[in-house]
């Protein structure tokens, strides 16, 4: 084994230990965290398929009619307006008219529905501020660094990704789910 082979083990060796270890302490930090970022979702009082059907507005207005969202999550209609009813009984969505088409109901995502989504946002995957706080501020620059170069690599799979299915391209690396 030359040289540079050998030094090219010993760091694959060493990035898979790390990765390891970055698994296992993620995997131990969402054990203990799981009840305060679990809150929101407990605590709310919509179903998980009407919180889809809540996402899937916030995310897409323009399809925010009960046909396409129908279409969309391979539901009847009938299942969708019931979906939509139980939405606006909670104050998380509103119907109006759609000014192109008088027949179409459009449906928005009221202020209370955007509330509900942030709070279930800003609970997930997120490091809580007095945690952050009492980090040394050594640590508190490596872990930025870090994630800063975590979220370079993920944009960058993400338009490698993207280019791939743009010109199906077999040599670059599927996405695969952790675990």
């Amino acid at each position: 084994m030359t040289g540079t082979a050998r030094d090219d083990a010993t760091a694959a060796s060493e990035q898979d230990e790390l990765i390891s270890c970055l698994e296992r302490v993620q995997d131990s930090f969402e054990r203990r965290a799981l009840t305060s970022m679990a809150e929101p979702l407990i605590s709310t009082p919509l179903t998980m398929q009407q919180l889809r059907v809540l996402t899937m507005i916030a995310i897409d207005p323009e399809r925010a009619t009960g046909h396409e969202l129908a279409a969309q999550l391979k539901v009847s209609v009938a299942t969708m307006s019931g979906l939509v009813d139980r939405l606006v009984e909670h104050g998380m969505v509103s119907r109006g008219e759609d000014p192109s088409d008088r027949r179409v109901r459009r449906l928005t995502v009221t202020p209370e529905g955007s509330a509900t989504i942030r709070s279930l946002l800003s609970s997930a995957g997120t490091m809580p501020t007095p945690v952050l706080r009492r980090l040394a501020i050594e640590d508190l620059r490596a872990l930025v660094q870090g994630i800063l170069a975590l979220d370079r690599a993920v944009q960058d799979l993400a338009e490698a990704t993207a280019s791939q299915h743009d010109h199906d391209d077999p040599d670059l690396p599927e996405l695969s789910a952790r675990h």
